[in-house]
This record gives structure tokens, C-alpha cells and sequence, in this order.
């Protein structure tokens, strides 16, 4: 077919995070007879880059942008002299609003052509990024609360003046595009879930499982990066209290990151000896359908994508109530949603594990759980067009 649509996506980086796997799994869906697809990886670096689907021309960023992903912090506690001028630099552009007239620089080094269709998939600089582009479309993708955490709040200003040259932004849940209109008051947004990788869960389900791990008896699971914004310490203090009550079960995190120090001096602390720390696997999901309650402690989300694929794989869900999660848990056989707070969390807890019937008739019901990846593909191959 000729006159395919030619679609740019970039993104910062290609790191573990949900952005990046939500990218790629919509990268992998598009029909490739319709579209020409390219990815702009601004630092071509992360994990998540030998996933991107192979019929994805990749291109990579200029070394102005080696460190656009690193935080600033990250690179005194370093002591990366290199890396901090890189950083200053690109501060001082953005602070001074000289990074319009720098885009359009590196822009010529990197891109030779003409985008019908250009999608920032990391709001923020990637949506400073193409909103000083030439595509035919503009697209900004918002995937975080921004009542919540605004990561662009050091830049209010720029991203305000670029968010007026984007034509449209699409957010993964109606909580999370609220947020975003009022933050940065803009009115041009529509909803569209993320597509779920629906087989890449199900294989999953069925390989990569080690037998000796999950135990018999009561099982629950957490699958996250050990950041402050997942406040697994929470979900610790909540099994603690469960068990305090009298509550004997089997808790199990996969992942890894910077709070792993301080969840297992919290272990260690309170004696919490059926936790166990299986690190980062890129395969949870034979993991996740061993157990009977997945538990998702977060301080803030745009749409967590390992919900929808805890019920793909069988396993009903606790979450705090953040952006998404009143799109996802719709009914009562998937799960519960408590208040944001450590409390409700504790409470929601001991609910859900005093009744391992109700848990075992959940995940039955579960087996015939179907996401709507279908439906929603279709809505954004219209916003493509």
C-alpha cells in the first residue's frame, strides 16, 4: 500500500518505566500497512531498546541530549564532570527559553524528513520537542497526574508556550487528562487507554516460573520499580499489620531501585521473614498468576499498565486510589480501590486476605477477563490519520 502515514514518536529514553513499554507495545499494534513508523530515542539508551519492534526505523539523538533523562543530582552525587556541563547547559537553555532556537538545530542533525504525524511520548521536553518541529501533527502524550507529580514544574512557562503549538493531547485515563487541563489549562484532550500486551502476558504466564518460589498457602505480589512514587514501604507495613493480626501469608517484590535499601532494613527491622525479594524479572507474569492478590501501593499513577495485565494473568487487584484506577477496577471480581493513605491501605489489606474463598472465586471469574485492546487501537489509528 502507498501513501502510508508516517508517524514520529520520541521519547527520551527507553528505560524499564511504563512509558516506554506502553511505546513499544503501541509501536508493535499499529498496522504497518497503514503506517511508517520511526522512533526517536533523544538518549538512545534503556533496557526497553532491543524491544522496540523491528519494523520501527530508529534514530537516535544528538549528544546535546546525553543527559536529558539524568537528574541533576544524580550527576553531582557522581561527580560526572563531563555529564554536569551537559546538564547545566541544557538547563540554561531551557531556563532562558534559547531551547526553541536549539531544538530547531539538533532537529536538522537528526530528523531528514517530514512527519505527517509527530507524538511526544513523554510530556514534558518531548513535548517541548515537537511542538517546535515542522510534522503535519502534533500529538502530546500524557501519562502522569499532574495534580499529583508535575515534572514539569521548574519549566512551567516553556511548557505552556509549546503545549499552544500541539493540535492534540491524548492522556491514558479521564482522571489523569482532568489533571493535565487543570494544571496547564489547556482544553484539546480525548482519553485513550493504553494498549496491553495481551500475549506477551499470557506466554508469560506459561514460561520463565521457577517452582521453588511462590509457597503454598496465602500469596501476594508487588511488581515495581523501588522508587519513592511506588511507596512499597507502605505495602510492607501493611503486610506487617496483617500479620500482626494474625494473618499468615507470603509477600513477594519484583523489581528493583533506589528505596531497596530501606525496604529491607524495614524486613529486617520487624522480623518479616516470609518477604522475599525476587529482583527485577522481565517475565513477572507466571509469577503474578501464581498468587492470589496483587497489590499496587502507589503514591501516584497516569495509568498503571500492571493492573490490567495482573487481571490478564488471573489475578485480582488492591489499589490506592490513583489517576486510572477508576477505569480499570470496574468490577467487583477484579479487585478493590482504597483511599490514598497508609491506613486504608492496612484496612483494604486485611479485607481482601481475611476471605481467600472470595479471593480463589475472584480469580475463576478472571479466566474470562477480555481487554478491549481492539477498541482501542482503532481510536488511535483515528487520531493518526
Amino acid at each position: 500500500m502507498t501513501n502510508k502515514t508516517k508517524i514520529l514518536f520520541v521519547n527520551d529514553e527507553m528505560e524499564m518505566g511504563g512509558v516506554a513499554r506502553v511505546l513499544n507495545t503501541l509501536m508493535a499494534n499499529l498496522d504497518t500497512d497503514k503506517f511508517d513508523i520511526s522512533c526517536l530515542v533523544l538518549h538512545k539508551t534503556g533496557m526497553l531498546l532491543s524491544e522496540i519492534p523491528s519494523h520501527v526505523n530508529v534514530i537516535e539523538g544528538t549528544p546535546f541530549f546525553n543527559t536529558i533523562d539524568r537528574p541533576l543530582i544524580d550527576i553531582l552525587n557522581r561527580m560526572d564532570i563531563k555529564a554536569l556541563f551537559s546538564k547545566l547547559r541544557l538547563l540554561f537553555y531551557m531556563k532562558t527559553g534559547l531551547i526553541k532556537k536549539r531544538i530547531l538545530i539538533e532537529r536538522k542533525k537528526i530528523i531528514n524528513e517530514t512527519y505527517d504525524v509527530e507524538l511526544a511520548a513523554k510530556e514534558g521536553f518531548c513535548t517541548v520537542f515537537t511542538a517546535y518541529g515542522d510534522s503535519k501533527k502534533k500529538i502530546n502524550w500524557v501519562l502522569t497526574d499532574y495534580k499529583q507529580n508535575n515534572y514539569s514544574k521548574n519549566h512551567m512557562s516553556l511548557v505552556i508556550e509549546a503545549l499552544q503549538k500541539i493540535d492534540m493531547n491524548i492522556a491514558d485515563s479521564e482522571d489523569v487528562l482532568q489533571s493535565f487541563k487543570e494544571v496547564f489549562g489547556i482544553t484539546r484532550g480525548i482519553t485513550i487507554h493504553n494498549l496491553m500486551d495481551i500475549e506477551k502476558v499470557k506466554q508469560g504466564m506459561q514460561i520463565g516460573y521457577e517452582d521453588a518460589i511462590v509457597q503454598p498457602g496465602l500469596n501476594v505480589i508487588a511488581v515495581a520499580r523501588f522508587h519513592p512514587q511506588k511507596s512499597l514501604e507502605r505495602l510492607l507495613y501493611a503486610y506487617k499489620n496483617a500479620v500482626d493480626k494474625g494473618i499468615e501469608h507470603n509477600l513477594y517484590l519484583i523489581g528493583g531501585g533506589e528505596t531497596e535499601p530501606l525496604l529491607r532494613q524495614i524486613v529486617k527491622d520487624n522480623n518479616l521473614n516470609r518477604v522475599f525479594f525476587l529482583g527485577y524479572k522481565q517475565n513477572p507474569y507466571a509469577y503474578i498468576a501464581k498468587c492470589d492478590l496483587f497489590v499496587l501501593s502507589s503514591l501516584y499513577e497516569g495509568f498503571a499498565t500492571i493492573i490490567n495485565e495482573s487481571l490478564i494473568a488471573g489475578t485480582p487487584v488492591l489499589t490506592t486510589r490513583v489517576g486510572g484506577v477508576s477505569d480499570q477496577i470496574v468490577e467487583d471480581y477484579q479487585g478493590w480501590i482504597v483511599e490514598n493513605t497508609l491506613e486504608a491501605l492496612k484496612a483494604g489489606y486485611l479485607t481482601a486476605l481475611s476471605k481467600p474463598d472470595k479471593l480463589n472465586d475472584m480469580k475463576q471469574t478472571l479466566k474470562s477477563y477480555e481487554y478491549p485492546n481492539d477498541k482501542i487501537l482503532k481510536q488511535f489509528e483515528e487520531v493518526f490519520k
